[in-house]
């Protein structure tokens, strides 16, 4: 992370408000306003502040008009059209850093349940690791002055130990969690003015319905007999949504894989891909769903066909965490040295970058976890010293991600780590550089004691050889 911020209650400074807590019945009285999918909106309305709220809802031109854009609730206030803006906190500290008469109050400490304070950082794909440890180099090189630029324009910082730059401000730390329910849908309590049946689906038709909706609204329901009837009235199965998704893309994002084999069975492109390059498979393999994966194979599907950006379906799963998706398709064949992406990552370097689970944090027994992944990609002869075109290998990318357990399986199955990247840097420097100190330590013990094992054995001593009877 580069650094945490929290939300906060601006207000002139001219104005006399003291606020206390969230709690303080003065907040019932002031005018405030709060942006429409903040967190803060949720932790007001918990304390009964609502009637009061002025909310500001998210509109699709804000690039176009600041007044739509969410810190321009903070000039109502300097302007006073409103006592108080419920905020980001780097929205009120650029205002006021601008000259503005404001007193900024975070909230982060005000709360205990919804959090309102955040860590910002730059994420990447976890595929683009040599993109990852380059903007790390980056950001330690400029740290100062990324601190100062912070200041400057008035961001709230608060205490992050594990940040480029720390702030000041008290840390809430850690929340109580809140349990949610996963919803479950529940169509033997559907009244009947819910129930869709086939008279009602023809009347929709008549009266000019899209008959393309229609078959994803069916999708949707996972309604086999609606779906045949759709395309008995002319829906096409090969014919993208709204949103771009073919009909069996949609059924593989949505893990019905006895949907698939009906839309097959209608005709339907097993290989057709929505425009930005997902295919079915690649859809069921976002969904770690491998009953979709074996039925989509089963049917012709392209094990090897790119998807977005370039990579194949076996690299993504393992990059998205879906070590039961790409432990099929390690099973059903998918090449374990075909190269993906503009920087021709193979899968053992994408697997190389999934670290262990964060502690407190398990693997059930019978799950599949990284480490499985990378012996089974080793197991089918994925070359552990393959480079990508920027001279980048799995044992390098282990080292980025400081994950000791990975760099022992990689030099086990013979990882070289004298190996250098465009850069010049070799598996150890990239994990110096990056502070992990136990990655490059592994890196050193486990290279000195390859090079032991393979210096022969010293001459026995004359007179001290096996004696000959």
């Amino acid at each position: 992370p580069i650094y945490r911020t929290t939300y906060v209650l601006a207000f002139r400074d001219d104005k006399g408000i003291d606020i206390k807590s969230l709690d303080d019945p003065k907040l019932k009285e002031l005018k405030i306003g709060v942006f429409q999918t903040s967190g803060i909106r949720d932790v007001l309305a918990k304390h009964g502040i609502i009637n009061n709220v002025s909310l500001h809802v998210v509109t699709h031109d804000a690039d176009l008009n600041p007044e739509n854009q969410p810190w321009y609730q903070v000039q109502q206030v300097v302007d006073g059209d409103l006592d108080v803006a419920a905020v980001w906190g780097p929205f009120a500290g650029w205002v006021k850093s601008k000259g503005a008469p404001l007193t900024i109050l975070p909230v982060n400490l005000m709360e205990d349940k919804i959090p309102l304070e955040f860590d910002l950082a730059i994420g990447v794909r976890k595929t683009d690791a040599f993109l990852k440890y380059m903007l790390e180099f980056a950001l330690e090189d400029k740290q100062q002055e990324i601190a100062k630029i912070l200041k400057d324009y008035g961001v709230p910082l608060v205490q992050c130990s594990r940040c480029l730059v720390s702030g000041d401000l008290p840390s809430h730390g850690s929340y109580t969690e809140v349990t949610q329910e996963d919803f479950k849908a529940r169509p033997d309590l559907a009244s009947p003015d819910q129930v869709v049946t086939k008279e009602k689906v023809e009347g929709w038709l008549a009266d000019g319905a899209d008959i393309t909706q229609e078959l994803s609204n069916a999708l949707i329901a996972n309604d086999l007999d609606r779906v045949k009837f759709l395309v008995g009235k002319g829906a096409d199965v090969n014919q993208p949504d709204n949103q771009g998704w073919t009909p069996l893309i949609s059924a593989a994002r949505q893990r019905h894989d006895d949907m698939i084999n009906l839309l097959i069975e209608l005709g339907a492109d097993v290989n057709l891909a929505k425009s930005d390059g997902t295919t079915p498979l690649i859809a069921a393999a976002s969904r770690d769903h491998v009953p979709s994966i074996k039925v989509l194979l089963e049917h012709g599907a392209d094990i090897e066909k790119p998807g977005p950006q370039g990579f194949r379906a076996l690299p993504l799963a393992i990059a998205d965490d879906n070590y039961e998706a790409a432990k099929a398709l390690i099973e059903a064949g998918a090449k374990v040295n075909e190269p993906s992406g503009a920087e021709g990552l193979t899968p053992l370097m994408v697997a190389a970058a999934q670290t262990a689970p964060a502690e407190g944090a398990m693997f059930l027994p019978s799950s599949t976890r990284p480490i499985d992944i990378a012996k089974s990609l080793i197991e089918r002869g994925a070359n552990v010293n393959a480079q990508s075109t920027k001279g980048v290998t799995a044992l390098m990318i282990a080292a980025t991600h400081n994950n000791p357990p990975m760099i022992g399986l990689l030099m086990e199955s013979g990882a070289d780590a004298s190996l250098k990247d465009d850069q010049g840097q070799t598996a150890t420097d990239v994990a110096t550089r990056n502070g992990n100190i136990e990655s490059a330590q592994a890196i050193m013990v486990l290279g000195a004691a390859k090079a032991a094992e393979s210096e022969p054995s010293p001459a026995p001593e004359k007179g001290q050889g096996t004696s000959s009877q």
